[in-house]
Parts: structure tokens; C-alpha cells; sequence
């Protein structure tokens, strides 16, 4: 896996706390073509007002050697479209602030900016049977590559949870899939019961026939693997993980419970990367 440098061509706000950046040029055609590139990224951020400072390689192992804060530096974001003829991709950022150091690279951007990548892949939802998807704005660029995947017979539901009314927008979605939108009517994120709401409601007639998603806070995540035991959902058709803590930064919600994952849940993944991933 080598490290991919990407410049950012484009900036679109398509809602008031959604940003896409779109990225162009050499560093997404070969991001592209070494590996799994999708449905998620390992972005490499540069210390704010820096250029990139790519690790070395271990020579004895081959692998990242990071020094000082540069492990840190890295997030798990999802590839919101992908153009490899093209060498264009498109990664969505939620914007709120600029405290933290993703929040402040993608406040402070402009055409030109630069981002590292290392690699991509891993799971997704697999199509079939009734799928259940959960998830807070964070979640909302891996919800929306996921139902743009479907099958055009699947069936399901989707429940989003946002901050406000200005978040909602059309997603592109099969017939029998019906979205739900929750706002927090300003509340700050984490502070609701949305989603587990949502879950305690369901109206759930197949167990085994439901292919479960939940991504959000680790609140919701870990009692979405509850319900979904006592509910009877085969863990082989679940495929729940924490996107975020609210008192922990990525990095350390890492370290602190590996995003509240278990290693027994769904192992689906794209047609065409499981060759890689074993």
C-alpha cells in the first residue's frame, strides 16, 4: 500500500453542515488502482498551516513507520464517489467548527489544498432480504453510497438522524427502501434518543431476514448490538460500528474499544475486493 497524494480541485456545501471536497490528478488515479479503494479511506491530514509529511517506511517490515503525532493524523472517511478514468473522487465532510484537526483542514481549504491517502476498502451492507440502516450525519456518506448500491428490488428502511431541517436532502434509493429524517431541532449531537427510538419502534416480523446497519455514536452503537441479540438478528446479518465517541477523539476511541466492533458481525464486501482482504 503506498501513500497517494490528493489535491483538492472543488468545494460544494450541498447543506448547511455538509461539505464535499472533490479531489483530482495523479494521487486519485493511483489511490485508485493500488487495492481496494472503496467504500472507505485512510486520509493522512498535514499539521495546520504545514505541507504533508508522509511517514517512512519500516524497511525490515514495510510498514508506515509514524513518528511523533503523525498516527494520529489519520482518519477513517468514506469515498463518496469514485471516477478512476477520470481521476476524480469525492469525499463528504460534516463541518462543524474548527476545533478539532479534520474540522479545521476542512473549514480552511481551497482549490489546491492537499490531503494523503494510504488505502481503502472494508465492509458494507449486503444486499438482500429487508435491510435496517441507522445513522447520525456522520454515517450520512456511507448510508448514501450504500443505497446507491442497492439492488433495484431491495427493500427496507433507512432512519437518519440530523441536526436540523436544513440537513435533509433527496437520496437516491430504491422503491421499496423508505427513508426517515430526525431532527435534533438543534440539539447538540449525542444528546438524543433518535435513533434508539427508532429501534425500540421497529416493527421487526423476520429476524433472519434482516440485514442490519448502524453507525453513529457509541451510545447508539452499543445498544444497537443489544437489541439486535435480544431481536434475534443473526450477527452474521449485522454489521454495527461506532463512527464516534463524545468524549473521545478518533484516535482514541481506537485504542479505547476499536469503535465498539466485534469480530463475528457481517463480513460482506464489494464484488471484486475479497481477494485483497484475505
Amino acid at each position: 500500500m503506498s501513500a497517494h497524494r490528493l489535491i483538492v480541485e472543488e468545494i460544494l456545501d450541498y447543506t448547511p453542515r455538509m461539505r464535499r471536497v472533490i479531489f483530482h490528478g495523479e494521487g486519485v488515479r493511483s489511490y485508485a488502482t493500488d487495492g481496494p479503494a472503496v467504500p472507505n479511506i485512510k486520509i493522512y491530514f498535514p499539521r495546520p498551516g504545514q505541507d504533508l509529511d508522509f511517514p517512512e517506511r519500516d524497511a525490515a517490515t514495510g510498514r508506515w513507520a509514524f513518528v511523533g503525532d503523525q498516527r494520529s493524523r489519520v482518519r477513517t472517511y468514506t469515498v463518496r464517489w469514485l471516477d478512476a478514468d477520470a481521476s476524480r473522487m469525492a469525499i463528504d465532510f460534516v463541518r462543524h467548527g474548527d476545533e478539532g484537526l479534520a474540522s479545521a483542514w476542512v473549514e480552511r481549504i481551497s482549490q489546491g489544498s492537499q490531503l494523503g491517502a494510504f488505502g481503502g476498502g472494508g465492509r458494507v451492507l449486503k444486499p438482500g432480504g429487508t435491510a435496517l440502516m441507522l445513522g447520525d450525519e456522520t454515517a450520512l456518506p456511507a448510508i448514501s453510497d450504500t443505497l446507491e448500491h442497492m439492488p433495484d428490488d431491495q427493500t427496507g428502511e433507512v432512519f437518519i438522524e440530523v441536526a436540523d431541517a436544513q440537513e435533509i436532502h433527496e437520496l437516491n434509493a430504491p422503491a421499496g427502501v423508505r427513508i426517515t429524517w430526525l431532527s435534533r431541532a438543534g440539539a447538540p449531537a449525542g444528546t438524543t434518543r433518535h435513533l434508539i427510538t427508532a429501534m425500540e419502534s421497529y416493527q421487526l416480523s423476520n429476524p433472519e431476514e434482516l440485514n442490519l446497519w448502524v453507525s453513529a455514536e457509541s451510545e447508539v452503537v452499543r445498544f444497537a448490538r443489544s437489541w439486535a441479540a435480544k431481536a434475534g438478528i443473526p450477527k452474521e446479518n449485522r454489521l454495527i460500528i461506532g463512527y464516534w465517541h463524545r468524549s473521545l477523539d478518533e484516535v482514541s476511541y481506537a485504542y479505547d474499544s476499536d469503535h465498539d466492533r466485534v469480530s463475528d458481525e457481517m463480513t460482506y464486501e464489494r464484488p471484486g475486493h475479497e481477494e485483497h482482504a484475505h
